[in-house]
């Protein structure tokens, strides 16, 4: 087995294709498309968002060294399938079959997994998920809903929560083993966990609960809620999720999710887009103090990473809200494409024995 593998590594997000070619673990191809919301509207159904997002890769690819080189192995970030270990896990049809027909949840991650085991057949290589969104390592206490027969379910941005705490980890000169934290992933999607030493024993499922995000309302009012599901207004319960997954939180109100574009209008004076970026802020602080109850006040630090925390309005106001809880510590961005090649890189070198298979 070469000594030096050559690792394609795929992230779908809700707004973008990103990809990164890696050798023995060094970049040597990074690109990150971002996608204009009128593309992503025109895309009906998963074969066509597919097609859409392969073809971005397939380009981009192109354009680079890959048609020098032989790849050695395809990690995606992982989608919404049923809860999972940590670590690398084989793509195979079932995963595939669980994602296309959003058995688990509808996101657009579960593109990845999918292309990822596309380019894998093509190329008969074997194509893995690493630390998976669905990532369970939830307390028991924190699965009781309210209601018997429906729990809470773990559904966090794993990858980058978890680099986020090692990260703010090294800063406090301490082990992530060894000290609580809370972690806010803030981006097109939004997740606030409890990290005690180095288990997400509670968090706020990104597609479920929690704050509202640029494109999802969040927790709802119960009642209004059942109040739209049955108003008539959808023909059906993927016509209500779709709207719920795409056509809410900041975009149901301001028109759009592109942060930069609202900043400026709140820069400009306006009223309303201040005020709703505002409550998303709020939102995001009071889950900031529930984690904390959750680690019982111990907490080292609050750590916020994700694009959202390239906004300094954002990230201002919520500190203006969260300060008492303990210090900020900020990551914006994430490196999700290093995390991915570095498990892959560790499954490779083990001869890929330590994959599981789904």
């Amino acid at each position: 087995m070469t000594k030096k593998p050559y690792i394609l590594v795929i992230n779908i997000g809700s707004t973008s294709t990103k990809l990164g070619l890696f050798l023995d673990g060094i970049p040597i191809l990074k690109k990150a498309v971002d996608h204009k919301e009128e593309e992503l509207a025109s895309l009906v159904g998963v074969k066509a968002r597919l097609l859409f997002h392969k073809e971005v890769i397939e380009k981009a690819l192109a354009e680079g060294l890959e048609n020098r080189i032989k790849l050695h192995l395809v990690v995606s970030r992982g989608g919404a399938t049923r809860p999972l270990k940590g670590g690398p896990y084989l793509i195979t049809d079932t995963m595939c079959d669980d994602l296309r027909n959003a058995r688990y949840g509808l996101h657009p991650t579960n593109l990845g997994p999918l292309i990822a085991h596309q380019i894998g057949e093509e190329r008969g290589i074997p194509a893995i998920i690493f630390d998976s969104p669905m990532t369970d390592e939830m307390e028991d206490v924190a699965r009781i809903s309210g209601l018997k027969g429906i729990d809470r379910k773990a559904g966090f941005h794993v990858l980058n929560q978890k680099s986020a705490a090692k990260k703010a980890a090294g800063e406090l000169k301490r082990a992530y083993t060894d000290i609580n934290l809370v972690v806010g992933h803030l981006g097109g999607g939004i997740t606030i966990c409890a990290h005690r030493k180095g288990q997400m024993i509670d968090g706020t499922h990104g597609l479920n609960e929690g704050p509202f995000t640029p494109q999802r309302p969040g927790t709802l009012p119960l009642n209004d809620l059942m109040d739209l599901c049955f108003s008539g207004r959808f023909k059906s319960s993927h016509d209500l999720r779709a709207c719920l997954m795409g056509q809410g939180g900041l975009v149901s109100y301001l028109g759009t999710f592109n942060m930069k574009e609202i900043e400026k209008r709140i820069h400009q004076g306006d009223t309303e887009a201040r005020l709703i970026t505002q409550a998303m802020c709020y939102q995001i602080s009071k889950e900031i103090g529930a984690m904390s109850v959750a680690l019982k006040g111990d907490v080292a630090a609050v750590v916020l990473t994700g694009n959202l925390c390239y906004s300094s309005f954002i990230v201002e106001e919520i500190r203006s809200c969260v300060s008492h809880v303990a210090p900020l510590i900020l990551f914006p961005g994430d490196d999700e494409l290093e995390n991915l090649a570095a498990g892959g890189l560790e499954a490779f070198r083990s001869g890929l024995d330590s994959v599981l298979v789904y």
